[in-house]
């Protein structure tokens, strides 16, 4: 399929979609806002379907394309970075409020048991 057919302007479409959430996701990390980094993250899982799948149409690897290369290593480029602010993040707010359960926010908590194994998480008399 030509790069200029409608599936290929469609990925490209799709994949500028997920570049502009992980510009979202950077802006949200750095203002540590969990409830808005929480919802990029699902944006961006149905993104990545709809990419996949315009990839799976175009039926030539977009690496082939200068333009779409690109844009795919700055794609890459963002979510790397991406990952290592919020690990930095995920650090500093478990260490402030590891001496502060009562205080912990629901999403707090949900984002300490994604991170963290059973055994770190079980509470005493839960069945732990």
């Amino acid at each position: 399929m030509s790069p200029n057919s409608p599936e290929f302007s469609y990925f490209l479409e799709v994949l500028e979609t997920f570049e502009n959430l992980l510009h979202a996701e950077t802006q949200a990390i750095a203002a540590k806002h969990l409830e808005t980094i929480e919802d990029i993250i699902e944006r961006k899982d149905e993104n990545l379907k709809a990419l996949l799948d315009a990839k799976e149409r175009i039926g030539i690897n977009p690496r082939s394309v200068a333009k779409a290369d690109e844009l795919v290593d700055q794609v890459l480029d963002l979510q790397e970075k991406n990952v290592e602010s919020f690990r930095k993040l995920f650090e500093k707010q478990f260490k402030a409020n590891q001496g502060n359960e009562a205080e912990e926010k629901p999403i707090e908590r949900k984002l300490k048991k994604a991170y963290l194994t059973n055994e770190q998480t079980r509470q005493p008399g839960l069945g732990g």
